[in-house]
């Protein structure tokens, strides 16, 4: 499956359809996005052609080529899997934010995650706006 920054490309070879967490380690750090069109969204041309990024994997293991094409990222959803590189990297972010066994459940850790950013969302009142601007509810995998 190819993503090309937002638009979803005519040669589409695999389907993400199953894919429930794109997990984007830079150094120690980790971003989770639901897709490969909000990870592709989120990241700039300029830092995947400069190897900002260590890996993009799914929550399987499942190996995420980085690539630019046009100013645009591309993501590609590859065959290789490799769940222990998976689970190392989580496993180092975990001792890094003081939680432990994060690797064990990463579609969890996501989820719990994302569910953290959504109650710490800004703003929450007036009500109004917050409906506006939050209309879904906190991103789940």
């Amino acid at each position: 499956m190819e993503t090309t920054k937002g638009r979803r490309r005519d040669d589409e070879r695999v389907s993400d359809a199953d894919l429930r967490v794109v997990f984007l380690f830079d150094g120690k750090d980790v971003t989770m996005f639901p897709s490969l069109t909000s990870a592709g969204d989120w990241m700039e041309a300029a830092d995947v052609d400069d190897g900002e990024y260590d890996a993009a994997l799914t929550e399987t293991g499942r190996v995420i080529r980085m690539r630019t094409e046009n100013e645009d990222v591309v993501l590609e959803l590859t065959d290789q899997v490799d769940l222990p590189k998976l689970q190392e990297l989580l496993r180092d972010y975990g001792e890094l934010i003081g939680q432990r066994g994060i690797e064990l459940d990463p579609v969890g850790f996501a989820n719990r995650s994302w569910q953290l950013d959504w109650e710490n969302r800004w703003p929450k009142r007036p009500r109004w706006l917050d409906r506006r601007l939050h209309p879904h509810g906190p991103t789940q995998a």
